[in-house]
């Protein structure tokens, strides 16, 4: 059993923040970091007309992500230094704050790749497809993730959902290491790393959304 509503009230009135106001903050962030991710993800498989415009939505969309992120982060050591302070929000604010983080750090590699791929031809059609799904895959993990921590009534991420972004992954491995549509070294190493960061953030939002699932269900002093 999570939080109740006198325990809830008790945090309101100690001037820290309830589980549902931790959980309204993670799931923002997880929306802007799903945001940018898709934004990046356009400039990578839109035609280059959009493309100067696609990257400064991104650019836009990161500046909010790392600022909240970085607050989040932050906070949260500032209020471990205090000898009174949440221990529940603490941990919360670094793990999040972390992980977020990194979801724009590994955003900003596809934005820079997928810029950098505008005056490069294609890559073959099977490695395209290969990304373009778990691109896909990723993106709907990551709003997975922001739905379950919105929403309680959302079925939690599970790692059945993580292991099939994982799978695909590999797939796009296998497909380069069998030289499949003979690419040379720069198109190769863009692809892998698009790959591992669309895996990475699949990563990263499942566990925001496993932790705060984790939050919920563990009671206050329990």
């Amino acid at each position: 059993m999570g939080i109740t509503p006198d325990e809830e009230f008790a945090v309101h009135e100690n001037g820290r923040p309830s589980a549902d106001d931790t959980s309204e903050r993670v799931a923002d962030l997880l929306r802007l970091a799903h945001t940018a991710l898709s934004r990046a993800t356009a400039v990578l498989f839109r035609s280059t007309t959009k493309a100067e415009k696609g990257m400064a939505a991104v650019g836009r969309a990161l500046g909010e992500l790392w600022g909240e992120a970085e607050d989040l982060t932050w906070t949260g050591l500032a209020a471990g230094a205090a000898q009174d302070a949440d221990l529940r929000t603490v941990i919360t604010d670094m793990y999040v704050g972390e992980d977020i983080g990194r979801m724009g750090v590994l955003t900003r590699q596809v934005s820079d790749i997928a810029w950098a791929r505008q005056s490069k031809p294609p890559l073959p059609t099977p490695v395209w497809e290969c990304v373009r799904e778990l691109g896909e895959s990723s993106l709907a993990l990551v709003g997975r993730a922001h739905d379950a921590i919105a929403s309680p009534a959302s079925p939690e991420v599970t790692d059945a959902e993580l292991a099939e972004v994982g799978g695909l992954q590999r797939r796009l491995c296998r497909t380069l290491l069998s030289g499949i549509g003979s690419l040379d070294v720069i198109d190769a190493v863009d692809t892998a790393i698009l790959g591992r960061c669309y895996a990475e953030c699949a990563q990263r939002a499942t566990a925001v959304a496993q932790h705060m699932c984790l939050l919920r269900e563990t009671p206050m002093g329990g």
